[in-house]
């Protein structure tokens, strides 16, 4: 699954396939680097690159040297025995037992309550200090994984922050999905206003970060203020926007999930890249494509929600998909939503027929063997590895000549986040903590599938994630998968639940009714 349907989780499992990226079933990534000779030489030129980097580095300040350790993380060490020259940008230090430069130690931070302290005093307070993580963690899931085996044991060897996992509960809370909302407002209510809270650190994103933006219980803005801010575009729609609410700085991109279209190349060999096209082509191609049911599968509602950004927005004279962003505004709604009824009206005679009658299974998978088989020759899906993850896969696996893409105009990508509540006891090690989790060398560990496999959504042109480029494209890049920067480039934000809901349930009385 991508996300729950009604936003009560964020975005989990969505890449846990260990056989995807056209690696032989049940390979690691080192095992799938050991095995192909282009590859090695790939990943050995990117080594090389960074080698030859640190000497220069290293002639310049007599003393930094940067490694590729054996999870993936770049691990900035200061010998010993030399003059280090600091670096001219502030909060360049990744670890408290670094000594600290002037520079970074004398340039303020900004953040909320530390306005007068360096990023260097903030990591070395976080020493010590004990993490109260509140995720969604189930037994035998990636999440629980790599917060025990990965995480953890990160954070105590390098800034001695002890990290308690606290699985997330979705019941017994009248304000939102996440209980954790109702926790934190109950321990305001009662006097813990800016400290003293139970929790320091929770994965979130939708309705339950919208409610507790707006109940002022979050802690920030942080986002922006912090090192590892370098790594993102926040002027993107799809970083700056949760579900339509601006984050403000208020929580910290943490992984992705985006949208792509997968055609099959032998019947399809030019695909639509336009919505206009699109329907053309369904039209052109009777029973070659459908979409599930958006009421009640995600899927089907992500699908219509691509085809409102065009007729409701892009397609509009003047108007845009951007129109929106924001709080559900029903008179823009109605507006603007007619010719998305026309549209999928129109479309519904060269759907995938059953029994007479356009087939809207409950469940997009029921879609996916159509498309196996070859009988549909076009797909959707929330999971950008989608074709290659079903091509590797050896129960049932797909035809090679499957290949995912995205619209000229654009994707829409969903991002989870993690944010610090206001009442936060350790604030220090939550800033710590969010800054090493979104580095570049921890993104690296979470994208590789046999870990984690989450899309992640940093800005690949950034220069702080460059040097990583080789390394991100071998694990992030398969025949049949877009690139990371062709991902990043056709981002979307997602539209507010309010409208999500409203779509979903129009959908029904002017489609599927009608």
């Amino acid at each position: 699954s991508v996300a729950e349907f009604n936003d009560q989780k964020p975005i989990e499992e969505s890449k846990q396939n260990d056989s995807y990226k056209g690696r032989a079933h049940g390979q690691t990534f080192s095992e799938a680097i050991s095995s192909r000779t282009g590859k090695i030489l790939c990943l050995t030129a990117f080594i090389a690159i960074i080698a030859i980097v640190n000497v220069a580095i290293n002639a310049a300040t007599a003393g930094a040297v940067s490694q590729l350790d054996n999870d993936g993380d770049v691990t900035n060490l200061i010998q010993t025995g030399g003059t280090t020259t600091c670096p001219s940008t502030p909060f360049q230090l990744s670890c408290p037992s670094c000594p600290a430069c002037p520079a970074a130690a004398s340039t303020v931070s900004g953040l909320p309550g530390f306005e007068n302290q360096s990023w260097d005093t903030i990591m070395k307070k976080a020493q010590s200090m004990t993490l109260n993580f509140y995720l969604w963690s189930p037994e035998g899931t990636s999440p629980r994984r790599w917060v025990d085996e990965r995480l953890t044991p990160k954070l105590k060897d390098q800034f001695g922050i002890t990290v308690n996992r606290i699985d997330a509960v979705y019941s017994g809370c009248a304000l939102s999905p996440m209980k954790v909302v109702c926790d934190v407002q109950d321990e305001v209510d009662g006097g813990k206003t800016t400290t003293g809270g139970a929790v320091d650190l929770i994965w979130i994103n939708g309705e339950n970060f919208a409610n507790m933006k707006s109940r002022g219980l979050l802690y920030g803005p942080f986002a922006t203020l912090i090192p590892s801010a370098a790594n993102f575009d926040f002027t993107n729609s799809a970083i700056s926007f949760d579900k339509g609410v601006s984050i403000d700085g208020m929580e910290m991109p943490f992984n992705q999930a985006q949208s792509v279209f997968i055609h099959n190349e032998i019947q399809v060999p030019s695909p639509p890249r336009t919505i206009p096209d699109l329907v053309a082509w369904i039209k052109a191609n009777p029973g070659r494509f459908t979409y599930s049911d958006p009421s009640v599968d995600f899927m089907g509602a992500a699908f219509i929600r691509t085809m409102f950004y065009y007729y409701a927005g892009d397609g509009v004279n003047g108007g845009s998909w951007r129109d929106f962003l924001g709080p559900f505004d029903e008179a823009l709604y109605l507006s603007r939503v007619q010719p998305l009824w026309d549209a999928l009206n129109d479309i519904e005679g060269s759907l995938y027929q059953m029994n007479g009658a356009p087939w809207y299974p409950t469940v997009h998978e029921d879609i996916r063997d159509f498309v196996g088989n070859e009988t549909l020759w076009l797909d959707f899906s929330f999971q950008s590895t989608e074709a290659s993850a079903r091509i590797n896969n050896p129960v049932n696996p797909w035809p090679v000549h499957m290949q995912a893409y995205v619209m000229d105009s654009g994707t829409i990508a969903d991002t989870n986040y993690l944010a610090i509540p206001v009442n936060s006891n350790n604030k220090e090690a939550a800033l710590a903590a969010v800054n090493y989790i979104t580095s570049p060398g921890s993104m690296f560990v979470r994208a590789q599938p046999e870990i984690w496999g989450a899309l992640q959504p940093f800005d690949p042109t950034a220069a702080s994630v460059k040097e990583w480029d080789a390394a991100f494209n071998y694990i992030n890049t398969h025949e049949a998968t877009p690139t990371v920067e062709a991902l990043a480039a056709a981002r979307l934000g997602d539209l507010h639940t309010d409208y999500v809901k409203r779509l979903n349930a129009d959908w029904v009385t002017n489609v599927l009714n009608a």
